[in-house]
């Protein structure tokens, strides 16, 4: 268990307690979204993190190890984030639907954060920074096809092999849509996730 892990659930329990603890939070990830708008993720230190954000080093410490854990968080916050903005039904509906307001979302962030996204997308630790955005998603996917696809959730490996496959090919997409690959636009993007969940093998 990592000490993001460990540290989580504390964190959340300390957020609704403690007004200070929401202020920290918000502070790092307005700079850590501010820093990546700037330069790639490798160039991006503790140090400037925690000076932009005016917070103490050891705060940050006392929650994350390094910065990929504080990615891994802030991926998650994102997804939860993402996740409110879905109308009340689509968790409990069925699946395509999710797949399409879930993609709505994602085209929202790179609207906003073009040159976020782009550094990302620059950046020679894309395939780690990938690995995390697709292990949080495919949590995600899985969540919702407990609820869409009964059958799914009585064999969980088969569960878990259909989230990631369809996890990694919704960010596949999206990666060619926001690239401006030919032939791959936005709308092809949407038409593509509202029907990919459609041929879930039950």
């Amino acid at each position: 268990m990592t000490k993001v892990q460990k540290a989580f659930p504390y964190w959340e329990e300390e957020k609704k307690l403690d007004l200070r603890i929401q202020k920290t939070y918000r502070a790092l990830q307005t700079a850590f979204v501010e820093l990546l708008e700037e330069k790639p993720f490798e160039d991006l230190t503790v140090n400037e993190l925690c000076d932009r954000a005016m917070i103490r080093r050891t705060t940050f410490y006392k929650h994350f190890a390094d910065k990929y854990e504080y990615f891994s968080f802030f991926i998650r916050e994102m997804v939860s984030t993402f996740r409110d903005q879905l109308p009340p039904d689509v968790m409990d509906g069925q699946a395509p639907e999710y797949f399409r307001q879930m993609s709505l979302e994602l085209l929202r962030f790179q609207h906003m954060h073009e040159k976020l996204v782009r550094n990302i997308e620059h950046s020679s630790l894309l395939p780690l920074l990938m690995s995390i955005l697709l292990d949080q998603v495919t949590e995600d996917i899985q969540m919702v096809l407990r609820r869409s696809c009964p059958g799914l959730s009585e064999k969980p490996e088969k569960l878990k092999g259909v989230a990631a496959f369809y996890a990694g090919g919704l960010l596949s997409a999206f990666l060619s849509c926001t690239r401006k690959e030919p032939a791959f636009d936005e709308e092809v993007f949407l038409e593509i996730a509202s029907e990919y969940a459609s041929k879930i093998p039950l």
